[in-house]
């Protein structure tokens, strides 16, 4: 089964990611540029002519356009060959990276996905009330995402008081830790959202976050008592319900455990962040 958001289920674009990588590209194909260019002032005159006799190649040193055949290179002369066949290759190399560079140019000189952007923002609110924007921006779209409202499961009386810095309540350190992060790195996320899943049966994940690059939706289960083959037998079973619904380990699904001491590792957190949530 393949899971799409349910909490923001409006259709609308990505932000722009092209423009990023075309800038990287040309980056990478300028650095490249330059050491062909370096190489090639630093090349042998000539070309290499290769020619075979039988199973093994033989090969000569020509030295202009009327050398067709030219001069015999020994095998213990392997850097002249070898440079000359860089050179040869530099240069058809060379070519190929100033046609992408100019086709890259061009393209971002023409290429402006702000336009579409910044046109819902460019609406007056009367106007904005009354449209479907193919792109939301981000303020907008986090305002929707906080404006969603819903019934979490109760804490008994008896949990520790343990508040994250958005100001819920959460049943242990660890979720205390990872809301904390989440809110640090400005995720938009909600703790324990029910989902129904595809048997009927509604589970509440601890966190359904939103990575605001992506507008892609992931659910955090932190699984604090692993040690315990009940738990972890439980454990197992949600991560099968889970997957039927369409959540998948490291793809829309992040997880992480506590030690066997009750600690958690706040470099994982750390890294789960950057990596999906980011």
């Amino acid at each position: 089964m393949k899971y799409t958001n349910r909490i923001l289920s409006h259709d609308s674009l990505s932000p722009d990611i092209i423009l990023n990588l075309l800038i990287k590209r040309q980056s990478e194909l300028t650095k490249f540029l330059k050491s062909i260019n370096s190489r090639l002032h630093n090349a042998p005159t000539g070309t290499l002519r290769i020619a075979k006799r039988g199973n093994a190649p033989q090969y000569y040193h020509r030295l202009g356009p009327k050398d067709i055949k030219g001069t015999y290179i020994k095998k213990k002369q392997l850097n002249l060959i070898k440079n000359l066949a860089q050179k040869e290759y530099d240069i058809r190399v060379r070519q190929e990276i100033q046609n992408e560079l100019l086709a890259i140019e061009n393209m971002i000189s023409r290429y402006h996905p702000e336009y579409i952007e910044h046109l819902y923002d460019s609406l007056n609110e009367a106007r904005k009330e009354l449209v479907n924007p193919v792109y939301i921006p981000d303020n907008d779209l986090i305002n929707m995402w906080n404006d969603i409202k819903y019934d979490s499961l109760d804490i008994s009386s008896d949990t520790p008081d343990l508040f994250t810095d958005n100001g819920e309540q959460v049943r242990s350190k660890s979720e205390l830790i990872i809301a904390n992060k989440l809110k640090q790195h400005n995720i938009p996320y909600k703790y324990e959202y029910p989902l129904t899943l595809s048997s009927g049966v509604t589970v509440f994940p601890d966190f359904t976050c939103l990575n605001i690059n992506s507008r892609k939706e992931f659910i955090w289960e932190h699984f604090g008592l692993i040690y315990l083959d009940k738990y972890r037998r439980n454990m197992y079973e949600r991560l099968e319900e889970l997957h039927q619904a369409g959540f998948n380990p490291w793809d829309n699904l992040l997880m992480s455990f506590d030690s066997e001491d009750g600690s958690i590792d706040m470099d994982f957190i750390e890294r789960m962040v950057n990596l999906y949530l980011m």
